[in-house]
């Protein structure tokens, strides 16, 4: 089978999840190998260029709630160079941040606490935006971010005849006006 890859993921539950990010798909070594590719005489990677590094370690650009991470676990407002065991410890550090947010995505731990959850009509305890990136159905979709909303009314319009009906029936007394 060509071009698989072409469908989207296999699983998009998974790949949707708030925990499946780069980082949770590569390990240290892989990265290394980046790293050890793009620093430096000085044995440090400029801190401006961790973009760039995460970019071609990845393929892809990380997301931006992952980059966010980044910044403070690396501290990467300050300019300066990176080496690479502070690298290795603050990559180590997002990655138990990832493991405590995937946390989230696991409601029960047995079949049977699912099977008491389902027959006793439990609500899930965490809500969906705690679990993944972005709605999995069309249903999701509503109410997934605040927004405010505004209902606009229509009040029902009636014709004369209508009207005159109503007004009898509001009088109690008994006619048929057919």
């Amino acid at each position: 089978m060509q071009n698989i890859t072409g469908l989207g993921p296999e699983s998009p539950w998974t790949s949707n999840l708030l925990s499946a990010t780069g980082i949770t798909h590569f390990s240290n070594e892989e990265l290394k190998d980046t790293f050890d590719k793009m620093r430096g005489e000085s044995q440090e990677l400029s801190k401006d260029q961790m973009p760039l590094f995460f970019k071609k370690a990845y393929g892809f650009v990380p997301m931006p709630d992952e980059m966010s991470l980044y910044v403070t676990a690396l501290d990467l407002d300050n300019s300066g160079g990176i080496s690479w065991p502070e690298l290795e410890a603050g990559l180590d550090h997002v990655r138990g941040i990832m493991e405590e947010i995937a946390k989230n995505a696991t409601e029960h731990s047995s079949h049977s606490d699912l099977k008491d959850d389902m027959r006793k009509h439990r609500r899930f305890a965490k809500a969906p935006m705690d679990k993944y990136k972005a709605p999995m159905t069309e249903a999701q979709a509503v109410g997934w971010h605040e927004e405010e909303v505004e209902n606009e009314r229509y009040p029902k319009k009636t014709c004369a005849e209508t009207k005159y009906c109503h007004s009898m029936l509001l009088t109690n007394k008994h006619f048929d006006p057919f």
